[in-house]
């Protein structure tokens, strides 16, 4: 008797929830971008510090904590692990309604960012072992279909909340329950839900053995949470260094260590510097001050950053002294870097453009509340269609020539380019719309086609691992630096067209990074083969040991 994860339809039914939860952390994520016109009323917040709210605060923890939760996914339930995320993440949405400050709204994000790093790296290992290796191209785009649905769904759920808030109980909302105004609400609208879906998930998801599908003998981590702990300890100091005396590290790795931090350290005192210096005194936010020094926003984010990097590179120095294989496959791949880079510029563009979509329609085309709705509704359509062909295009591409994928993504990138270029700089709000459909088509097209590449290039113990090491680049330097970037620049010139055609100018370097990875692709495919091989070799050697053991022991 077949059991339920067995029969066809059951793996289908588990794209479909899974793609729902990605939806999920997309709306819980985006939402802001729809409230940030009553945020910047209701809390005299900056263009930057909106920038801020939508990517660093966000991104800094999830990088930070996207490792260790990947890790956990590997070794322990996935889809407990996914539950327990989108519990957390759903909850701190709800509490962003409750924040009467810069200061607690930040606070909640961080909670959002943290929880929604525990999601897609258990969701694309799930996947692997749901659907054979020729498919998952296609079953990664489908399953990034979340990203449209979730963001469409933010700016349409967001627009019609604030609308009818605002339409039963005015635009002050001093009437209303608890005394919340409409994106306090909105907030909250979309916040509980997630709480009900990760009821769903634990009861109807069911945990497919580890590799199923890749002839990989099981082998179950019998220490997942300390190996999570672990992972998160290489990231952050004191612990880093103590976990680099634990692998035997040399002097020389530790002046290395010190080298990080040092280069941390100058990247913020400059960085910081250089933007509170083009900022005007209006428009350089002071949050506090610490010893006589003035906090600004700019600060908070060039920290973050800083923060970032630094902690990710103490991963890539354990994961070269502690861990072999995921080094070999990884952190060491010349061409898992160049696809790092490739997502990383691709994300820059995508998260600047989206973060604005709405402050630009209504700053610079006068467009109201409902316009969210329409944006949202386009954005469903559009982008829902472009990343649902994707999948099958890019496996066709694949099928016709090995580098397939990668010429695909070339495409769709410069497609996006022009579409989006053509959005900022018309003054007509049909073309706008038309050309914000054509680039939401063709935008999400590439994350399914580098995410089933990264993941030919890895092993199954290692899913999660290589999702989350790839999105390190994606939000550390897309969603981290890409809404903040162009909120500088609006900030720091008055306009925000300026800004978001400044973040467009980024994606050639995508290409680049594409082109150059196409030609290491196929022999770095060999050795992720080669290393299978082995895993496969030492399990079976394993096996044997111990069945020898337990002749002995009769």
């Amino acid at each position: 008797m077949h059991t339920n994860h067995e029969r066809p339809w059951y793996r289908w039914y588990v794209l479909f929830i899974l793609t729902l939860i990605y939806a999920f952390s997309y709306v819980d994520r985006q939402i802001v971008t729809i409230l940030a016109p009553y945020l910047k009323k209701d809390m005299g917040i900056s263009d930057a510090q909106l920038g801020l709210l939508y990517g660093t605060s966000f991104a800094l923890f999830y990088c930070v904590f996207g490792i260790p939760l990947a890790r956990l996914a590997d070794g322990w339930s996935r889809v407990r692990t996914l539950a327990l995320g989108l519990s957390f993440w759903s909850a701190m949405t709800a509490l962003s309604g409750l924040s009467r400050n810069f200061a607690q709204l930040g606070t909640a994000r961080i909670g959002v960012g943290v929880g929604e790093a525990s999601a897609t790296p258990a969701a694309i290992s799930l996947l692997g072992d749901y659907f054979e290796r020729a498919k998952r191209g296609t079953v990664l785009a489908l399953y990034s279909v979340g990203v449209y649905v979730g963001a469409g769904a933010s700016l349409a759920i967001g627009g019609s909340v604030v609308a009818a808030w605002e339409h039963a109980y005015g635009k002050g909302g001093v009437s209303a329950p608890l005394g919340l105004s409409g994106w306090q609400a909105t907030f909250m609208c979309v916040g509980v839900p997630g709480l009900i879906f990760a009821l769903i998930v634990l009861l109807t998801i069911r945990e497919p053995a580890r590799g199923r599908l890749d002839a990989v003998a099981p082998r179950k981590d019998p220490h997942p949470f300390a190996h999570a702990v672990r992972d998160l300890g290489a990231m952050v100091p004191p612990w880093s260094w103590m976990t680099l005396r634990t692998l035997g590290a040399t002097r020389r790795e530790y002046v290395r260590n010190v080298t990080y931090l040092l280069v941390a350290i100058a990247v913020v005192v400059y960085a910081t510097s250089a933007t509170n210096h083009v900022l005007s005194a209006s428009r350089n936010a002071r949050i506090g001050s610490l010893f006589g020094m003035s906090i600004t926003s700019n600060l908070i984010q060039w920290l973050a950053i800083a923060i970032a990097v630094y902690v990710c590179s103490n991963w890539y120095q354990a994961t070269r002294l502690g861990d072999a294989a995921a080094h070999r496959l990884i952190t060491g791949s010349r061409t898992f870097g160049a696809l790092t880079v490739a997502g990383a510029f691709l994300a820059f563009a995508m998260n600047a453009v989206n973060g604005f979509v709405f402050v630009y329609a209504s700053r610079n085309l006068g467009l109201t509340a409902e316009a969210g709705l329409h944006l949202g509704i386009v954005a469903i359509i559009a982008g829902g269609a472009g990343i649902s062909v994707s999948g099958y295009l890019s496996d066709c591409a694949r099928r016709k020539h090995p580098l397939g994928r990668l010429y695909f993504v070339c495409f769709t990138a410069t497609m996006f380019t022009a579409a989006s270029t053509l959005q900022y700089v018309t003054r007509d709000v049909t073309t706008f719309y038309s050309a914000y459909a054509v680039a939401t088509f063709f935008v999400p097209m590439w994350f399914g086609p580098l995410q089933a590449t990264t993941q030919d290039l890895v092993i199954p113990r290692l899913r999660g691992t290589s999702f989350a090491a790839f999105s390190l680049g994606a939000n550390i330097f897309g969603l981290g630096l890409g809404p903040y970037s162009v909120g500088l620049i609006s900030d720091a010139s008055g306009n925000l067209r300026l800004g978001i055609l400044c973040a467009l100018a980024v994606l050639p370097v995508s290409v680049g990074a594409l082109l150059f990875a196409s030609r290491t692709l196929l022999a770095s495919e060999a050795i992720a083969r080669a290393e299978l091989d082995r895993f496969n070799a030492e399990s079976a050697e394993d096996d044997i040991t111990l069945l020898g053991e337990h002749q002995l022991t009769h």
